[in-house]
């Protein structure tokens, strides 16, 4: 995956760092727990990417430049 500015991106967790997959499981902020089923990094420099047509936030994500 490349983000904007055409840099290769992976989504980590916010807290651990840990690198997630397609199929992981992810919990939101209300504890409530789902499977990783897609991935959009973000298209602007203001922008935090959507996991599961939610921003990456929501999981605690967030996509980083490799």
């Amino acid at each position: 995956m490349t983000n904007y500015r055409n840099k290769e991106v992976k989504l980590v967790c916010s807290t651990t760092g840990k690198q997630l997959f397609m199929g992981d499981e992810i919990t939101d902020f209300r504890g409530v727990k789902t499977t990783l089923t897609s991935m959009n990094p973000p298209h602007k420099s203001s922008a935090s990417g959507y996991v599961n047509n939610f921003y990456a936030s929501v999981f605690n994500t967030e996509f980083v430049e490799l």
